[in-house]
Parts: structure tokens; sequence; C-alpha cells
């Protein structure tokens, strides 16, 4: 079972993994909260796709 933090962004993780500035990953952690699973749609639905190396995500799909 996955620990929290691998659940939640941080502001520094947001930013590396969408390559967006630290002060929007710091809003957006504000105004939607830190789960991983809920920013990744959002910021999917915004057209910004997050790099595929390594992606966490495609077995839990």
């Amino acid at each position: 079972m996955p620990a929290t933090a691998d659940k939640e962004y941080t502001p520094s993780t947001l930013h590396d993994r969408y390559q967006m500035d630290l002060g929007e990953a710091k809003r957006l952690i504000n105004s939607f909260g830190s789960n991983r699973l809920e920013l990744d749609r959002l910021l999917g639905s915004r057209d910004r796709s997050p790099p595929q190396a390594g992606e966490e995500n495609a077995a839990a799909a």
C-alpha cells in the first residue's frame, strides 16, 4: 500500500512533474488541495501532460 506522501503533491513535486512555475504549483495546491489524482485530472483537463518516463499511475489504471 502506498504511503500518504505518494498520494499527495508538494509544490516542488508538482513543479517538477509539470514543469510549471513554483508559484503556480503553490497556487494550485492552495486552491484544489494536494491530492495527486485530482491534480493530475485537473492538469490533464488543461491539456498539460505529465512526463511519460517513470509514470507511476499507468500501473494503477
